[in-house]
């Protein structure tokens, strides 16, 4: 659920609180009118916002069903209409037991005592404790509904570096400046934390892994473009933040799992150079690769096609330089010319690698062959024993 609408339920509760509480059937009708609106969500919200406790959906929703039991009971008793959190507690301080020693607090300053717990002093986005909790309940979302859920880790590069130069108070600045790019960065379906010191992480609902590495990518680029204090002193001579993204049930297929694999592509991002986006990728290299010079060509989609130069080949892939970049995961038809053979070699690859190489303004692209015929294998592979 996103932060949009997990605000929206926030401030309808709080309404039906203020204006239908003393009524039971009224409000136990509203209760499920919103229940269907935005799903069995609402009941936990319900009552932790009523009384602080913690349940999963399908116990909050047995407890309300005991608690309007309960309070229609207690009106019975004592002849008088009663409000609905004087039965809930009631219930969960002489029934059920759940509260040992309750306080009361206007939910105002509850509400903003919540705000202070979940949300960084700084940079003003969501904590870890927050996004802990998010991601676990996005992670239970796509899994129910069938829905792509991925997953953006992003760090400083070289903060301490920055600290040093310029001091922990631009160190801040610079951070607070960054979450604001972060947060214009993102859709309101989106929950943007800071995930620990100089390091964020994006939970992107709806979201597949190329979708991610675009959102990835845009918040990197605004961020290079930015002005940050005394930036040019950096070893990249600029401010810049490196990415790491993961993608449920395609790197992962739990919350703890999905931060391990974007925390290991963040790695590769920083071992690569830094200021970059890198996708979690399985590739194993099991072939080894031999430098050629080569002509080939691929197309995406029904493009014409584009001419390259292969500078290493295996017999799993082929690394090439091109004037621009593609995004990671697209499928390339790609078609080599091999010396002594009539008829080009052709298959389908996956773009595993595009890294800008600044110095002469050309991108690195390397990808991993899909499905080449045995003809074209053995091909392959006769040409690679004899340059081998």
């Amino acid at each position: 659920m996103g932060d949009d609408e997990n605000t929206r339920i926030l401030g309808e509760i709080n309404k039906l609180l203020i204006q239908c509480s003393g009524d039971r059937e009224i409000f136990a009708d509203k209760v499920e009118h919103l229940a269907s609106k935005y799903g069995d969500y609402v009941y936990p919200q319900l009552i932790f916002i009523t009384a602080h406790l913690e349940f999963s959906k399908r116990t909050a929703k047995n407890h309300l069903q005991e608690i309007l039991r309960h309070w229609e009971f207690m009106q019975k008793k004592l002849k008088r209409d009663i409000d609905f959190r004087v039965a809930l507690l009631d219930y969960f301080v002489g029934v059920n037991r759940k509260i040992k020693n309750p306080k009361i607090i206007e939910i105002q300053i509850f509400q903003k005592t919540q705000q202070e717990t979940f949300v960084d002093e700084l940079t003003q986005l969501y904590n870890y404790r927050y996004f802990a909790r998010a991601l676990k309940a996005e992670v239970l979302r796509s899994h129910r509904y069938n829905a792509p859920l991925s997953l953006v880790v992003c760090d400083v590069d070289d903060f301490k570096f920055y600290n040093d130069v310029n001091g922990h108070f631009a160190g801040n600045s610079a951070l607070n400046k960054l979450a604001v790019i972060i947060k214009k960065s993102v859709r309101d379906v989106d929950i943007a934390t800071r995930y620990g010191g100089e390091e964020f992480a994006l939970i992107l609902p709806e979201t597949n892994k190329e979708g991610a590495y675009v959102i990835s990518e845009r918040i990197r680029k605004s961020v290079e473009r930015g002005k940050f204090s005394k930036g040019k002193l950096q070893p990249l001579k600029r401010f810049s933040i490196s990415g790491g993204v993961a993608t449920l049930d395609v790197d992962a297929d739990t919350a703890e799992e999905l931060i391990k694999k974007a925390d290991q592509a963040l790695y590769i991002a920083k071992s690569r150079g830094k200021n970059q986006t890198a996708l979690f990728e399985q590739e194993r290299r099991d072939c080894e690769r031999v430098n050629t010079s080569i002509i080939g060509r691929f197309r995406l989609a029904t493009s014409v096609g584009d001419i390259f130069e292969v500078r290493n080949i295996s017999e799993s892939g082929v690394l090439f330089n091109y004037p621009k970049g593609f995004t990671i995961g697209n499928i390339l038809q790609l078609s080599l010319t091999l010396p002594n053979r009539k008829t080009p070699l052709t298959c389908k690859a996956k773009l595993m690698r595009s890294k800008e190489i600044t110095k002469n303004k050309e991108y690195e692209l390397g990808a991993r062959f899909l499905s080449i015929r045995d003809p074209d294998k053995k091909a392959l592979k006769r040409f690679l024993r004899s340059i081998g």
